[in-house]
């Protein structure tokens, strides 16, 4: 139930299975407008923001998927200002890589063609930072919860409630390093700059 990847006249092919890649493409977009509606609350609230043409938040920032990103990429500062512009640089990245992302995904089928590095990047970090978010805000990854790293099959006790989430998360982690070890290319690490 994870993805067959394979490398085609010098392309990454993925073949996933039905029942997650409806899930994927329903994900997907909900994953983009949580990202895009923290950019609309964004503002150019001063004059270096006028001269740079740099909104930035002038709300703090309530979402749990967003929140669980920020304080995984980001470093912990003291400064209000500096964390805004740090915040500002990381939900751009991340909306430029779920546009690329959903730019790919395919309409129909489940097979997803991938012709250049960047797109590999895009994908890899995109199914890496909801596994973050959607693990966090479902409750199964944080401090405190069990690491995910057994295998999802008919044993697993499904009468939870969170196992689920557990799965998505489980199949999210999967997809990625599948993607990255097929690629074959070295991703470097998350950084908006």
């Amino acid at each position: 139930m994870t993805v067959k990847c394979s490398i085609v006249d010098n392309m990454l092919v993925a073949e996933f299975d039905s029942t997650m890649f409806r899930w994927l493409r329903a994900s997907l977009p909900r994953y983009r407008d949580i990202i895009q509606g923290r950019l609309d609350e964004y503002r150019e609230y001063d004059w270096l923001c006028e001269q740079l043409s740099l909104p930035l938040p002038v709300t703090p920032l309530d979402s749990t998927m967003l929140r669980a990103l920020r304080d995984n990429w980001g470093d912990p500062v003291d400064d209000d200002a500096l964390r805004d512009w740090m915040e500002a640089d990381l939900v751009s990245r991340l909306r430029d890589d779920a546009e690329l992302v959903l730019s790919t995904l395919p309409a129909e089928g489940e097979q997803l063609l991938l012709h250049t590095a960047e797109q590999v990047e895009a994908w890899f970090w995109v199914l890496v930072n909801m596994r973050i978010a959607y693990g966090v805000e479902h409750g199964v990854l944080g401090p405190g919860c069990p690491p995910i790293d057994k295998h999802f099959d008919k044993t697993a006790d499904w009468s939870d409630p969170l196992t689920p989430a557990r799965f998505a998360v489980w199949w999210l982690h999967r997809v990625a390093e599948s993607l990255r070890r097929v690629s074959g290319q070295p991703l470097p690490e998350y950084s908006c700059y």
